[in-house]
């Protein structure tokens, strides 16, 4: 974040992220998203701003929301990428008999990665 920004307390960004979800029931871009929270943050302070990495784990806590994360291949991450807790790992074997990495999942978020497409590609956000 920029110096001399200041980080709004949670339950303000929690009623910014509920008044623009009841607008728009689902935003396809964690950049588009964020603009619009930190948009409607410096109408309060224009020195008001939050970061993608704390609206997501904000957006995942907040009641009638639901995150979906779309994964690419890329190399296995040791987080969440939508709440940064641990994920648990799920291997099988292959033809060979050798232990292989198939699925990782977050039991507080539901994200789910499978068949080696572990790298977040794209950040959905959706009222339910």
């Amino acid at each position: 974040m920029k110096s001399g920004m200041r980080i709004p307390k949670e339950e303000v960004v929690v009623f910014v992220i509920r008044d623009i979800m009841q607008k728009k029931r689902e935003i396809n871009s964690l950049t588009e998203f964020s603009g619009l929270v930190n948009k409607r943050l410096k109408r309060v302070d224009p020195k008001l701003g939050v970061s993608g990495k704390r609206l997501r784990q904000i957006f995942v806590k907040t009641p009638g929301t639901k995150l979906v994360v779309e994964t690419k291949r890329g190399r296995k991450v040791k987080k969440c990428p939508a709440c940064y807790s641990g994920l648990k790992s799920t291997h099988t074997k292959n033809l060979k008999g050798k232990k292989v990495l198939y699925k990782m999942k977050c039991n507080k978020c539901g994200f789910s990665a499978v068949n080696g497409k572990f790298k977040p590609r794209r950040y959905r956000f959706i009222k339910r």
